[in-house]
């Protein structure tokens, strides 16, 4: 009789461990769904030219061009966001994803100067109009996900679906031999030390 006792405390115990998990999975799939937001993205207006200056690596400065001032206005805006001169990285993503189209640091790079510029705004507190500077975080994803949108809807142009071409196919097409950018050798040639 024994042997079956201990056998139902494990059988119940298994049981209570089953409706643990149960519990712990819904609880965990409610706090889930509570994180999803199901957002409409208007249509933002974006507009001018980015001047972007090198630097050093990694880091670049943001200069406007004053004939052709850069801004975007976001659909839930009255005013334009017009970003000043600042330092930038561009979009700060993750090496790993750069081979993502559109996920390098400057695949949305206008989208990632008016985001670098508010959090200047909001962190620095750069000088920007009241509208501007009172926009939250979650806002400023969302002025970032409306200009990607407007790149993602757009139709595609003839360079970004064309495929390179190797040497040996210029040559056959008679086409005029690409131009070399970086020409190296790996593994590097040694040098011989100075004595």
């Amino acid at each position: 009789m024994a042997g079956d006792m201990s056998c139902l405390g494990v059988a119940m115990n298994f049981r209570l461990r089953g409706r643990r998990l149960l519990v712990l999975g819904l609880l965990f799939a409610t706090t889930l769904a509570g994180c999803a937001s199901w957002i409409t993205y208007g249509d933002g207006v974006l507009k001018g030219h980015v001047i972007i200056e090198w630097t050093s690596e990694d880091e670049f400065i943001y200069r406007p061009d004053r004939s052709k001032l850069f801004s975007f206005q976001p659909s839930f805006l009255n005013t334009a966001i017009v970003p000043d001169t600042m330092y930038t990285d561009g979009g700060s993503i993750p090496r790993i994803f750069w081979s993502i189209p559109g996920l390098s640091p400057w695949g949305l790079g206008p989208a990632y100067i008016i985001h670098d510029w508010l959090f200047l705004v909001h962190r620095c507190h750069r000088t920007a109009p009241p509208e501007v500077a009172a926009i939250t975080f979650e806002q400023s994803a969302q002025i970032l996900a409306e200009y990607a949108r407007d790149i993602w809807d757009s139709p595609p142009t003839p360079k970004e679906c064309a495929i390179p071409a190797t040497a040996k196919e210029r040559a056959r097409l008679r086409l005029a031999p690409a131009k070399t950018v970086v020409d190296f050798v790996i593994p590097p040639p040694r040098r011989p030390f100075a004595r």
